[in-house]
């Protein structure tokens, strides 16, 4: 009989053993995915300010483009005008006329460059924004499927010590992580 228990008891302590060794790696994991997520969290936070950017430089584009097509519209009126100054071209009406399209071709052609430079340099906050968008989607897709749809997140879920040792803050119990769906 003794040696039954002596049996049981070594078995229980390695059942306890391997438990606790288990729980141990679940918080790991547990901590780990909280980490992962306030990573996203702060990631999330500059993918919404780089579409910010994005947004007002297209608002600036079309604004630009709006501009620069005003500007030849009132060009195009004034090269009409122009030919009514050939009578008489050096009436003070004629000069006011090429007065303002010599100022309309200077400020189309300062419009022109820089809408060039602006599309130079290869930073251009649109696509900026869409590559961003593009890794952070996928990155947040990896974490999804480690850290909420696996076994090994369901297990540290249904695991009463790593639940509490992972998810003890308030924080943490609103994270997906410590959430089961």
């Amino acid at each position: 009989m003794s040696a039954s228990i002596i049996k049981y008891s070594v078995l229980l302590l390695a059942g306890s053993y391997l438990s606790m060794v288990h729980s141990n790696e679940l918080i790991t994991f547990g901590k780990a995915c909280l980490e992962k997520e306030e990573t996203l969290a702060k990631a999330e936070a500059r993918l919404e300010k780089k579409s910010i950017r994005s947004e007002q430089s297209q608002r600036k584009t079309r604004t630009s483009i709006g501009q620069l097509q005003q500007l030849k519209e009132q060009k195009a009126q004034l090269e009409t005008s122009m030919s009514d100054c050939e009578s008489t071209p050096n009436s003070a009406y004629c000069h006011q006329i090429r007065h303002r399209y010599n100022e309309l071709t200077y400020q189309i052609h300062i419009a022109e460059a820089d809408s060039v430079e602006d599309g130079r340099y290869g930073d251009d906050p649109v696509t900026e924004f869409e590559f961003s968008q593009q890794q952070f989607n996928q990155r947040y897709d990896n974490f999804i499927a480690q850290c909420r749809d696996s076994n090994t997140h369901y297990a540290m879920i249904q695991d009463p010590e790593a639940y509490a040792a992972v998810c003890s803050t308030a924080s943490a119990k609103q994270s997906i992580t410590c959430s089961l769906f």
